[in-house]
Formats: structure tokens, sequence, C-alpha cells
């Protein structure tokens, strides 16, 4: 049986591998331009295409879920690599803190770098970032340990580069007073 638009999503339910072929297929690029705009070019494309992978694998287990009354699978395929891209970002995230910590250089005024670079504050410094708000907390990441540039931040919350300036300001400033109260110096 020859697989086409008319009769895919039935065959994709029914398990055949061909139907599976044919959504990568046809549905791929569109897969690819929602994760990529998910990712964006903090991420290498290993990354952007491991997502798509595990999308196209989501859909084959979960094609049950989707139902064609309620709109076209090129929706639902889309909203399906949005969600697992912005999961997969947080993933990327948590390993990317973890693993650049020890190699994190910041650069501040009040000489935050002091405080961070030793071992014995990773946990603390972890905890503090933690304790940022949601947004704050991704700006952070973004710059300092994805070494995103304030111009993309910027861009990508919608905001001017001020805005995205005072942000992280605020932040070193809150991080270097919570670490020095842990480790109980004197301001």
């Amino acid at each position: 049986m020859r697989i086409d638009e008319n009769n895919f999503i039935k065959e994709l339910k029914q398990g055949n591998t061909e139907a599976l072929e044919f959504i990568v297929d046809n549905y791929s690029n569109l897969v690819f331009k929602v994760v990529g705009g998910v990712l964006n070019t903090g991420f290498h494309f290993q990354y952007i295409e491991e997502c798509s992978n595990d999308i196209f694998w989501s859909v084959w287990n979960n094609i049950n879920s989707f139902d064609e009354e309620k709109g076209e699978f090129k929706h639902w395929i889309a909203a399906v690599a949005k969600y697992k891209a912005i999961d997969y970002k947080r993933k990327l995230f948590k390993q990317s803190i973890i693993e650049s910590i020890d190699d994190c250089s910041l650069n501040d005024e009040m000489n935050l770098e002091s405080i961070v670079v030793s071992k014995e504050n990773k946990e603390e410094l972890l905890n503090a970032i933690n304790d940022m708000s949601n947004e704050d907390k991704e700006i952070f990441i973004r710059r300092y340990f994805l070494c995103e540039k304030v111009e993309s931040i910027a861009e990508t919350f919608g905001v001017d580069r001020n805005w995205v300036d005072q942000r992280l300001s605020r932040g070193r400033k809150a991080l270097k007073k919570k670490l020095i109260l842990l480790s109980g110096e004197v301001l």
C-alpha cells in the first residue's frame, strides 16, 4: 500500500513503519524549524537533530492521542515539537550548569569571580541561582553559562539590551551578597 496524505495517520496508528518514514520525509523541515526556534543558536546542531529524533519517536508512540477532528496533523506535530524542545532545552540548561560551573568565569567590578572559583561554593552558587525568579535565572544562565550575547537574550525576551543588562547586574549583586553571607564574611 502506498502511504500518502490521505492514509498516513491510519497507517501510523496501525504501526506501519512506512507511515513513520512518510512523516519524517514530509514534516522534518517543520519539526527542525520549530526545534531550532526554541533551542536557537546557543545549541549545537546535534542537539537539534537529537531532539527532532525524540519528537518523531514520541509521535510514533503517541499517535493515538492525535484526533483528526480537532485539527490538522501539521499543527499537532508542531505543538509536540515545541513542547518537547522546551523540555529538551531545560534538560540542557541543567546539564550545562552542572558541567560548566567549574569552568565559569564571571566578570564583575565587585569581583564575584573570586567567590565562584572555589569548589566549596559550587553548591551554594547553584542554590543561589535556583532562588532567582525563573526569568532572572534563565537570563543569568544564558549569559554566564551558555555565553549567549546580551543582544540575543534581549531579542529572545522581546526587550531592549538595557533591561537585560539591569537584570544581570542585579543578579550578580544578589548572588554576591548571598554568597558572602553564606561564607560568613563581613560586607
